[in-house]
């Protein structure tokens, strides 16, 4: 199952400040996280569930993932010279 991905506006901003080839390469990290078998796979009955993880290229994102709506919602993006919060990986 794959999701329709919805940007916040800090992550649109983010995003639109990189250089095109970095974006591509971001876009398309985050496509196979939420494209893939590892969110498709869990049923969540409904709920949505919050996760944290560092893309290949270095990026730190934070999502949430509405199973029921098919929705994954990008919360954070943090470039790879940033630290998330303690605890949020």
């Amino acid at each position: 199952m794959a999701f329709r991905l919805q940007l916040m506006p800090q992550t649109v901003k983010m995003l639109s400040c990189c250089q095109a080839a970095v974006r591509e390469r971001v876009l398309h990290e985050l496509g196979a996280i939420f494209s893939g078998p590892m969110l498709g796979a869990e049923s969540h009955g409904g709920a949505e569930s919050f996760a944290a993880c560092r893309l290949p290229s270095g990026f730190h994102v934070r999502y949430a993932v509405d199973h029921e709506h098919g929705l994954a919602h990008l919360l954070e993006l943090r470039g790879p010279e940033e630290e998330l919060p303690a605890g949020a990986l």
